[in-house]
């Protein structure tokens, strides 16, 4: 029972000590850290604020740790640092100072309406935090601004639409006046043409029409025509009807003849 006494009162002693240790490099760090940060010197101090959250990770590490990132202009990273910060903080002034850095590095980070939550979580924390009032203030102002830049923008965008469409709605318009004007004065030459055509076919069809009134009649058919016109099958006919009425005039004429040479001479 005493050698596991003895051990069990070793080992206590051992961790203690091991425990301060660390907790004493963690101060040392914290202290070598604050040291560059007054200095300026916010790289050297983002290092030993990072071995200080090495040894023990409390609140004032992370957030001087923060600080330093803050102070280089890393906003991103700073908002991770300031909202475990918010988070490790053991009373609600603590963690309105961690929200009040918070709200300023989101607004850094051009990340406004975040920002606006952040002071606005401050001020409830801590009602007396003037300055965390007036920053809301501002990044209230800033957001309304930029509201009102984009509904600019996008009023001109509709405008420039707008005006594009009308313009291409006017150029079809002119292009159609253009087509028909150019209908309207087309070549002379086509126009004559044209009239032309049109003189021929109705001659055409004016022939076509004497044509077959002639053919009714019995009239004598042009021969003349068959040498300019290609026969169709109606042609062929009306040509084998004239013929055969051209055959039977010659055949009526010869019997006419033939009937007066046999009648008698006339007597005296």
């Amino acid at each position: 029972m005493k050698l596991k006494y003895i051990l069990a009162l070793g080992y206590f002693i051992s961790s203690f000590l091991l425990t301060n240790t660390f907790a004493q490099s963690s101060h040392n760090n914290l202290l070598e850290g604050d040291k560059f940060y007054r200095a300026g010197e916010f790289y050297l101090a983002e290092e030993q604020y990072r071995k200080a959250r090495e040894s023990e990770k409390e609140l004032k590490s992370t957030f001087n740790l923060g600080n330093a990132v803050y102070k280089q202009e890393r906003y991103e990273e700073a908002v991770d640092h300031f909202t475990a910060a918010a988070q490790l903080a053991p009373d609600n002034a603590k963690r309105a100072d961690a929200y009040y850095n918070l709200g300023n590095a989101q607004f850094k980070a051009e990340k406004i309406e975040e920002a606006i939550e952040s002071y606005k979580e401050s001020i409830q924390l801590n009602p007396d935090n003037d300055q965390a009032r007036y920053n809301l203030l501002v990044a209230k102002n800033i957001l309304k601004q930029q509201q009102q830049q984009q509904q600019n923008q996008q009023q001109q965008q509709d405008q420039d639409q707008e005006e594009q469409d009308q313009e291409k709605q006017e150029q079809q318009e002119q292009q159609e006046q253009q087509q028909q004007q150019n209908q309207e004065q087309q070549d002379p030459s086509d126009q004559e043409n044209e009239e032309q055509q049109e003189q021929e076919d109705q001659q055409e069809q004016q022939d076509s029409t004497n044509q077959d009134q002639e053919i009714s009649e019995g009239g004598e058919f042009d021969t003349t025509r068959l040498d300019k016109q290609t026969l169709d099958s109606l042609d062929a006919m009306k040509l084998l009807q004239i013929i055969e009425n051209e055959e039977k005039k010659v055949q009526e004429k010869l019997k006419k003849f033939n009937s007066d040479r046999k009648k008698p001479d006339k007597d005296w």
